[in-house]
C-alpha cells in the first residue's frame, strides 16, 4: 500500500468512525459516503450498490444515487423483472432503491455487465473513458454512460466467506478519472461500506421474511425480541378458518403439480383480502388457513364488520377465479368459512429447541369445527353465536349442532344470502 494510499484511508477511518453511529438506514449510508468523496474532489456522478437476497419475491435488489443535475439516471426503466421502487431524496441527489423478480441474475442485462464480471472473477474493474471515442465497448452499460461526461467507472466485488454476494460501482467525471492511488483508496473503503450496508440490508431481509413466513404481527413481534418458551397474551380476536371443499377428493385425481397450483391459486386470493381488511394469516395448514382479526372493546364492531367484508370480497374474487379455472378446463375452487369472536393465547409453545408462535384455545378449535359444518349444512360462511351478537347484520340462525370435540351443542349461524350493505 503506498503512502498516498495509507493516508487516504487513515483519514476516512477518522471520518467513519464518527459519521457511522448517526448513519441509520442503507441509503442514507450510501450518500453520505458519496458526500465525502466528493469533499475529496472525486466528482462522483453516479453510484450503485447491489446484492442477491434471501427472498422469496425478490432476488436482486439495487441502491443507485445520482445528482438532481442527472435525475435521468435514477429514472425506472421497462423490464419485465422489475417488483418495486421507491425514491430517497437529499438537497442535491436523489437514490433509488429498485427490486427485483426471480431470474433478474440471469437477464441479459445483467449477464452483459461488469457486474457479472465482477461477481464471477471476484476481483475490481475499471474502465476509463476516452474523450471523443466512437468505436465499441467493452459493455453495452458504458456506452449508454458515456454521454454523460463520464471519464471512469469502478465496480467492486463484496466478498464474504469466499463468495461474491455483492457489488458497489462508481462513475466520475474527474478529469482523466481515477487514478492508482484514488483507485486502490475506492476499493478499500468501498468494502469497508459494504460491510455497515450489509447490515442494514440483512436486518431489513430478516424482518421481511420473518412477516412473509410468520405474518406481519407475528413477524414483527418476534423480531422485537419476544422469543421466549411460554410468554403468551391474552387476546381477544375473530378468529377465521377456511379451507377448500372437498380437497382431500379434488387431490386425488389431481397430480402434484396441479395440486400446488389449486393450493396457490386459493391462497393467491384469499391471503391478500384476509390483510387488506386487517387481518393476520397466522397458519396454511395443508387446504386450511388460520387468520385473527385481533380486537378491543372500543373497535370490535368495527373489526367485526371489516371480517365480514374480507369474506364477500373474497367470495368475490373466487367467482372471478373460477371463471378462469373453468375456461381453463380446470377444477372449480369452493371454500367453506367458519368465524367465531372470543379469547386466544397467543405466543411461543414448543420446546426449547423448536418454538412455534402461534394461537391456542378453546375458541381456535371451535372455529375449526364450525368451518367443518359449512358442507354438511350447505353454506359458504358460517359463524358462532359470539359472533352474530357482536355484529349487528342479517344473520340466518341455522339451529344448534353438536361439533366433534365440543362439549355442548353450539347454535350456528349463516351471513343471509341476501346481498346486504356492511359499513365500516
Amino acid at each position: 500500500m503506498s503512502d498516498s494510499t495509507k493516508s487516504l484511508l487513515d483519514s476516512f477511518m477518522d471520518w467513519y468512525l464518527v459519521e457511522m453511529p448517526k448513519i441509520d438506514s442503507p441509503a442514507l449510508l450510501f450518500h453520505t459516503y458519496i458526500q465525502y468523496l466528493q469533499s475529496l474532489g472525486f466528482q462522483i456522478i453516479r453510484g450503485n450498490m447491489g446484492t442477491k437476497t434471501l427472498h422469496p419475491q425478490v432476488e436482486t435488489l439495487a441502491y443507485l444515487w445520482a445528482p438532481k443535475s442527472q435525475k435521468e439516471l435514477v429514472d425506472i426503466q421497462i423490464n419485465p423483472l422489475f417488483h418495486s421502487s421507491s425514491i430517497y431524496e437529499f438537497p442535491d441527489s436523489f437514490i433509488r432503491v429498485t427490486k427485483f423478480r426471480l431470474g433478474s441474475i440471469q437477464s441479459s442485462q445483467f449477464t452483459a455487465s461488469p457486474i457479472q464480471y465482477v461477481l464471477t472473477a471476484k476481483k475490481s474493474y475499471y474502465y476509463q473513458f476516452e474523450e471523443g471515442y466512437t468505436g465499441e465497448f467493452p459493455y453495452p452499460i458504458l456506452e449508454e454512460l458515456a454521454p454523460s461526461g463520464a471519464t471512469g467507472y469502478i465496480a467492486v466485488p463484496v466478498i464474504q466467506k469466499g463468495n461474491s454476494y455483492a457489488f458497489l460501482s462508481l462513475l466520475t467525471k474527474k478529469p482523466f478519472g481515477f487514478d492508482t492511488t484514488e483507485l486502490d483508496f475506492l476499493t478499500k473503503s468501498l468494502n469497508l461500506i459494504a460491510l455497515k450496508w450489509w447490515t442494514f440490508i440483512q436486518s431489513e431481509l430478516t424482518e421481511s421474511l420473518l412477516s412473509i413466513y410468520l405474518g406481519k404481527r407475528t413477524g414483527s413481534t418476534v423480531y422485537s425480541g419476544k422469543i421466549y418458551l411460554g410468554e403468551l397474551d391474552n387476546i381477544q380476536s375473530v378468529i377465521w378458518f377456511s379451507d377448500i371443499r372437498n380437497y382431500s377428493g379434488i387431490s386425488e385425481t389431481l397430480t402434484p403439480k396441479e395440486v400446488i397450483h389449486l393450493l396457490n391459486d386459493y391462497f393467491g386470493i384469499a391471503i391478500p383480502q384476509i390483510e387488506k381488511f386487517g387481518g393476520e394469516v397466522l397458519k396454511l395448514l395443508g387446504d386450511g388457513i388460520l387468520a385473527v382479526f385481533p380486537f378491543k372493546e372500543k373497535n370490535k364492531l368495527v373489526v367485526g364488520k371489516k371480517v365480514l367484508l374480507a369474506v364477500r370480497k373474497l367470495g368475490e374474487e373466487l367467482s372471478r377465479l373460477n371463471k378462469v379455472r373453468e375456461s381453463e378446463g380446470k377444477i372449480s375452487i369452493h371454500h367453506g368459512v367458519g368465524l367465531h369472536s372470543g379469547e386466544i393465547l397467543y405466543g411461543n409453545i414448543g420446546s426449547l429447541d423448536r418454538l412455534d408462535f402461534t394461537v391456542i384455545g378453546e375458541a381456535v378449535n371451535l372455529t375449526s369445527r364450525i368451518a367443518g359444518m359449512c358442507g354438511e349444512l350447505g353454506k359458504a360462511v358460517l359463524a358462532s353465536e359470539n359472533l352474530a351478537h357482536q355484529i349487528p347484520v342479517r344473520w340466518e340462525e341455522l339451529g344448534e349442532h353438536k361439533l366433534k370435540g365440543i362439549s355442548s351443542p353450539k347454535k350456528i349461524f349463516a351471513i343471509s344470502e341476501k346481498k346486504q350493505s356492511i359499513r365500516t
